[in-house]
């Protein structure tokens, strides 16, 4: 039986996921309902790299020779039908939301992306418990125009002057949020190369922050986490791996554009980076979304232009 999900606008970013038929509604703060159900989703892949096979390669995660692949979702809203597209391995993984109708619309993943549904993508970062795959169908992310992602000003969390992250720089161009790592593996986050030592930044407000899984506990990196706990009851963490310090106080609040961390030094096999993940829970639901819906709201505000 189809679901009808209710939600309505708030100050901070609204992710969902659907089943083929279900219908989510949001309330704007003019009153306007906007509606959209899900009709279908297809993935394709649209690039293989043969010579993948034959270069780096890592015998601990699946492999394969997909250097690129896209998805769509037929949606229909407000009446009318669209089809929404994402590219994930090249350029295209930083495009721009949709706008449709006074909504911002991220399409975030199709369940049709995974071999366990009829796919061609394993999942990477399952043993740390960090599942790219939907619950459902297809997973949103929705803001109404004119609103930011969240009620405060944001910072930049990394350097770029550039205001875009490039694919080429996504340790070895296919680390992207779920990009395929050694050509068939989901990647579980979002990396950036940068160079040793550079220095992180809280994009926002954190109620409190710490490392996790590091070096001194006995595990293979150092990774760190903050979490913000909004008015309107959803929660926000981040995260940050590879760093190598910490260079304030952990279990403690950080202030948005607070340097926090050097990072890109801790097994970082063959580009140094940092691996940045994203995560909202809100009405019961857990919802990894990709980084650059971040990176994009940052970016934005600090060049408008």
């Amino acid at each position: 039986m189809s679901l009808v999900i209710e939600r309505s606008v708030k100050p901070t970013l609204t992710p969902f996921g659907l089943h083929i038929g279900d219908t989510f509604r949001l309330q704007l703060r003019s009153g306007r309902l906007w509606e959209m159900t899900l009709l279908a989703t297809r993935a394709r892949i649209l690039a293989r790299d043969f010579n993948r096979l034959h270069s780096y390669h890592d015998p601990s995660h699946d492999s394969g020779d997909i250097s690129a692949y896209g998805f769509t979702a037929l949606v229909r809203i407000n009446g009318r039908e669209y089809e929404l597209r994402r590219e994930v391995g090249t350029q295209k993984s930083f495009d721009e939301p949709a706008r449709i109708e006074g909504v911002c619309l991220w399409l975030d993943a199709v369940a049709s992306i995974f071999r366990d549904a009829g796919g061609f993508m394993a999942e990477k970062d399952w043993k740390g418990g960090w599942i790219c795959k939907p619950s459902q169908a297809a997973r949103f992310a929705v803001q109404e125009e004119g609103l930011s992602l969240c009620p405060e000003p944001l910072h930049p969390w990394y350097p770029n002057e550039s205001g875009r992250p490039n694919i080429s720089q996504c340790y070895d161009g296919e680390d992207c949020w779920m990009g395929p790592y050694n050509g068939a593996s989901a990647h579980c986050g979002l990396d950036l190369n940068m160079p040793k030592g550079t220095v992180l930044t809280a994009p926002f407000d954190l109620d409190c922050h710490e490392m996790f899984n590091t070096l001194a506990a006995g595990f293979d990196n150092n990774r760190w986490r903050g979490v913000r706990r909004w008015p309107d009851g959803s929660e926000w963490r981040i995260q940050t791996h590879h760093l190598i310090e910490m260079i304030v106080p952990e279990r403690t609040p950080l202030k948005a554009g607070t340097p926090y961390a050097t990072t890109a030094g801790v097994r970082v096999g063959l580009h140094p980076h940092t691996h940045f993940m994203f995560q909202i829970t809100e009405q019961g639901g857990q919802y990894w979304l990709d980084p650059w819906i971040v990176f994009w709201a940052v970016f934005r505000s600090t060049n408008p232009a």
